[in-house]
């Protein structure tokens, strides 16, 4: 997993992948996440996509856990400066309003207060 880097800011989380985001790397991801919230002081997890080629069903699936997982605990889920690939994908699957985007470093800055 060396395409990943995890960086802790005070209560949130920021994970960033680079490359594609497949079933072969995806159980990885969610072992990696649910290490880092265990835990308790996680109170937001931003994923930054901007450096993913590709992403297939099981990525979706990733994030789609995520998001639902880390809301019911009341915690919030961010996606981060999609690629134009992802972009596309989650827009194909009629997904992108069911995620909070962060478009760029301002819209970071504004959720970090």
């Amino acid at each position: 997993m060396e395409k990943l880097t995890i960086k802790r800011d005070s209560d949130a989380l920021m994970l960033r992948y680079s490359g594609e985001i497949t079933l072969e790397i995806t159980g990885d991801l969610k072992r990696r996440l649910d290490a880092e919230l265990e835990d308790a002081e996680v109170k937001a997890v931003i994923i930054d996509l901007s450096d993913v080629s590709f992403m297939d069903s099981s990525g979706i699936g990733f994030l789609v856990s995520a998001n639902t997982r880390m809301r019911s605990s009341g915690r919030s889920f961010f996606l981060y400066k999609l690629s134009k690939p992802v972009e596309k994908t989650l827009g194909l699957v009629q997904l992108l309003q069911f995620f909070q985007i962060l478009a760029d470093e301002e819209a970071l800055a504004a959720i970090r207060g």
